[in-house]
Order: C-alpha cells, then structure tokens, then sequence
C-alpha cells in the first residue's frame, strides 16, 4: 500500500515515456515510435485500477490522489496523439471501416461458396443480420430463437432484442428492435435467416441460432478472413480489415444515408452517459430505430411480403408445416408464418431476374413441390414484395406503403450505384409514401 501511494505524475510519466519514446526523458527532436497513444490509454486505465485513491483526481499542492489522473499524464497521451496525426508515431494497426460496395462484394463472395457446405448459408445470415442490427460478431454467435418474436404490428418484419452484448448490463440496454426485410435479397436480412435455418440439418440442437458460441465464432472468423484475402475481393481503401470493419461499416452507412448520430447509437446499442431521466424514457424508440432500420435496408428500400389476392392455396398449414417447418420447430408459427412468405417468393421468382441464385436448388424443389401439391401454380408468384417508407405520427410508428410502378427486379437489372442512389432514391420514396397516405 505504501509503494502505491508513493508513486506520482512524474513516475507514470517516466515510463510511458520509455514505452513511447524509448526514454524517460525525451527530447524534442524525438518522437514516439514505440507505441501507440491507444496503447497508453489502456495502460492508464490499467495502472488506475490499482491505485488506493482510484478516485480521487491528482491534487498537485497536498501531492495526494490518484497520479494517473493528472495534468501531466493527459497531456502526455494528447501529445503522442498530436504527433500519430502528423504520420510521425506508431503507423495505425486499428480495422478500417468497410464500404458498402466491399460489403455486397463478400456477400457475392459468399453466395459463390452456396452448395459447398452449411458454412456459406450461415456466413450469409451472420453477415446480413450483423450488418441490419449493428452487432458484432460475438455478439451474433449468442443470439437465440428466443430472442426473436412476431410483430403483431406488422407481420412481415420481427422483433429483436439483442441480450448478450459487451454495453448492456441490464435490462434497459436490450430493446426492442425491428428487422426489416430488404428489397435487395442478396442482403435480406430475414431472407438469409430464412434460408439458413431451414437448410441447416442440426439448427435444433442448440438454443442459440448459429450453433455453440466458441465453435460458430471461430468457424465464421475463419471464413470471413478467407473471403477478405481472396483476390475476387476488392479494396477500396488501403488498410486492414477485420470482422469489427463490418459493424464499423453499418454505422457509417447510416450516417452517410442521413441518420443523425443518435438513431445510429440506438440501432447499434451504444452506451452512453445516462441521466436521471433516462430512468423514466422507455428504452424501446420504434420511430428512430426503425429509420434507421430502413436506411441499413440498402438502397433499394425495405419491404412487405404479402400474399396476392386472389391466391387461396397459400394457406397457414402450408406455409408453416411444409415451407418452415424448421423455423416452426425453433422460433414458434408466428415466425414461422412470416418467414415462410420470403422463402416462398425466392422460390417462385424467375431466375432470370438476379444473376445470383437466391435460394439453394434442394430447398427450392422442395418448397415448389409442397406449392404445387397445394394447388398452386408454378407460372406465377404468389407473394408480392412492397416497398415502404418509414415515418413517426407522435409515439406511432407508421410504415407507409409505397404504390410505384417501378418494381425492385428493374432496379436490380439495371444494378446498384452504392452512394450516388442512395439519397435520390430515399427521396424518391418518401415522396411515393406521401402520395399513398395521402391517395388512401
């Protein structure tokens, strides 16, 4: 105890020099070309938890306090910082952020490894559903059936409440979040889970969704650096990447379709100071973490699936006992009803509109068979997929349907321009979902 309380500013200060400098006492003409103000800050933070008066800041008249909580070492890390700004520290080994187009090409990277093992099918379901929740890969590994229920609000999206996280502690850091689903199939969240689930042969086994923790987090990781080192891959920006770059990527994406810093923080569950009033504002924000839902939608907006009037064969029974009688077994009928209407959509849309395939071979003969057997017609899809807006009437969440005559597969023909569609398009919809209100 009395050694701790021995040591002082200048103590600290001399050894981070050395670690940074390479001397106790550096120069002017020296710079840190050790180690990284990063490295300095967490090693603060170390030393802090040991100090006797971990709480108390330096007190530089009486000598008493805490020394790692003192002028002279914030303006030694402020200092090391200045000079890493100026390219004249430690070069950065942080993950960049990834970009969307780097985003949709691993996607296409790993639709191209579909058929050649399970591994794909749940790579692309972490992927999608990473990036639509914010989440990190540790996080996805731990999420359970449990932890998705129906929205009775809206059926053709679900809840979410995401319970195994590095920020939440308690109950008020697990909301409840929506999952949309995409105009896009490629990264279609519910579409990707859908498929997942339903081509998997041990999916049951286990109450978390992708398999034990430890073993489907390395299994991922393994994959995902394999996709990210092969040549098809390209980079746009020099740097590394790494796992965390895919929910660094999701954020940056939000900000730059124009969701303010907030919506971002409360989609990705981030913690933040709180105040007495945070006690009394329920944690559960539909309007901004919906907004935020759609914009991570990609360009091409979210959607509904619904069934065409009309087609009477699409019943409850086929839907979750010959379509998604796997997601029935694991996540309830509800689930199961909704994400039965997207499996049945891929099945039945032409190939030719994707220049990928949008559900496995295997799965797909099945699903058209139990179609067909209940009266349906191969010639013609049965469920429709409808455009939406997002917009907030008080504490309501509406989701205004667009009515448009240019159809998603139009769009995906003539391709995606990652940036330069995304703020025309989003206005382009909202003007349509105005219409809609206003023409019901």
């Amino acid at each position: 105890m009395e050694e701790l309380l021995a040591i002082t500013p200048e103590h600290v200060c001399h050894w981070m020099n050395e670690l940074a400098y390479g001397s106790p006492v550096p120069s002017d003409d020296m710079r840190p070309v050790h180690r990284r103000s990063a490295t300095l800050e967490f090693s603060k933070k170390a030393i802090s938890s040991f100090m006797p008066r971990i709480n108390a800041s330096w007190d530089p008249v009486t000598a008493h306090g805490n020394p790692t909580r003192s002028d002279a070492v914030n303006k030694l890390i402020k200092r090391v910082k200045k000079f890493e700004v100026r390219r004249e520290g430690v070069e950065p080994i942080v993950r960049l952020s990834l970009e969307f187009d780097e985003f949709l090409n691993s996607l296409s990277l790993v639709r191209s490894k579909w058929g050649k093992g399970e591994t794909a099918y749940m790579v692309s379901s972490v992927l999608t559903l990473q990036w639509h929740i914010m989440a990190r890969i540790d996080d996805m590994m731990k999420l359970q059936f449990a932890n998705f229920v129906p929205n009775r609000q809206y059926p053709s999206t679900l809840l979410c409440q995401m319970r195994w996280s590095k920020n939440i502690h308690e109950e008020r850091d697990a909301p409840e979040q929506i999952v949309l689903g995409s105009m896009d199939p490629k990264m279609c969240a519910l579409l990707n889970l859908a498929v997942y689930i339903e081509t998997s042969t041990n999916v049951s086994n286990s109450e978390f969704i992708y398999g034990h923790p430890k073993d489907g987090n390395r299994v991922v990781r393994r994959f995902l650096g394999d996709i990210i080192t092969n040549t098809a891959f390209k980079n746009m920006k020099t740097g590394k990447l790494g796992t965390h770059s895919f929910r660094k990527g999701a954020a940056t994406y939000a900000s730059r379709c124009g969701m303010s810093k907030d919506f971002v923080n409360r989609r990705g569950r981030w913690r933040t100071r709180k105040g007495v009033v945070d006690v009394y504002i329920d944690n559960t924000q539909p309007y901004p973490d919906a907004c935020t839902a759609a914009a991570l939608a990609g360009p091409l907006g979210p959607c509904f699936y619904v069934r065409k009037h009309g087609i009477d064969c699409v019943s409850p029974t086929l839907l979750v006992d010959q379509i998604a009688p796997t997601i029935k077994q694991v996540m309830g009928e509800a689930v199961a009803t909704t994400l039965a209407m997207l499996l049945l959509w891929a099945v039945m849309e032409p190939s030719d509109n994707y220049t990928y395939e949008l559900i496995p071979d295997r799965l797909k003969q099945k699903i058209i068979g139990a179609y067909v057997n209940s009266g349906g017609s191969e010639s013609l899809n049965p469920i429709d997929r409808v455009g939406f807006f997002v917009m907030g009437d008080g504490s309501q969440l509406n989701l205004i349907t667009i009515d448009t005559q240019d159809s998603a597969t139009d769009v995906n023909r003539r391709g995606i321009i990652a940036g330069s569609s995304t703020g025309g398009e989003g206005s382009r919809r909202e003007f349509a979902a105005l219409h809609s209100q206003y023409a019901a």
